[in-house]
């Protein structure tokens, strides 16, 4: 048993759940958090219907976080990292975290310490929103490149495995392709 997989509940070894399935769910996430900052950034609709999309973001990532290892940690530092940045901070994501916290805490989920240089990455992306940089870095921040190479740094030293940087590139994709989406829908209300 690995390092990672030793801070698990047990009943998480047992899970064989298929990359396909995995992917399917972070669609999902990446979609509803995308979602959940649009309803009420952009007003695409009343505020309160932040808070269902929310909860079921939250419990999607809550989900990943049982059901996979890596997921696990990736998420956990990125949880963390958005904490630390104050990106968490409206209605709709308080009820997001609070259900990635339920799963977690009801199903006994423990983290490594490799979350936290997970999480320091997961900030520094985040960090563009508060500091002038020059343009050129523009598009370091825009794509989230830093925790992307990070997590693809951390899979070639053998401390994550590969499936860890395909959920986060597919949720990274489907928080992408949800911005276009209610950005066309802005315009249109």
């Amino acid at each position: 048993m690995s390092l990672t997989e030793s801070y698990l509940i047990p009943e998480t070894s047992i899970w064989h759940v298929s990359l396909l399935a995995l992917l399917a769910i972070s669609l999902l996430s990446g979609s509803l958090i995308k979602l959940t900052d649009d309803i009420e950034d952009k007003n695409l609709t009343r505020s309160l219907y932040a808070i269902p999309a929310g909860l079921a973001y939250g419990l999607s990532i809550g989900l990943l976080m049982l059901i996979d290892t890596n997921a696990a940690l990736l998420f956990g530092g990125i949880v963390l990292g958005n904490l630390i940045t104050g990106k968490i901070d409206s209605t709709g994501h308080y009820f997001g975290l609070g259900a990635i916290l339920a799963v977690v805490f009801l199903y006994g989920i423990k983290l490594s310490p490799l979350v936290l240089p997970i999480a320091v990455l997961a900030a520094l992306d985040e960090i563009g929103d508060f500091i002038q940089t020059p343009k050129f870095l523009d598009f370091i921040f825009e794509y989230r490149l830093i925790l992307k190479l990070g997590i693809l740094i951390l899979v070639i030293l053998d401390m994550l495995g590969l499936n860890a940087l395909l959920v986060l590139l597919t949720f990274d994709a489907a928080y992408m392709l949800m911005d276009r989406i209610t950005g066309r829908a802005a315009h249109e209300i």
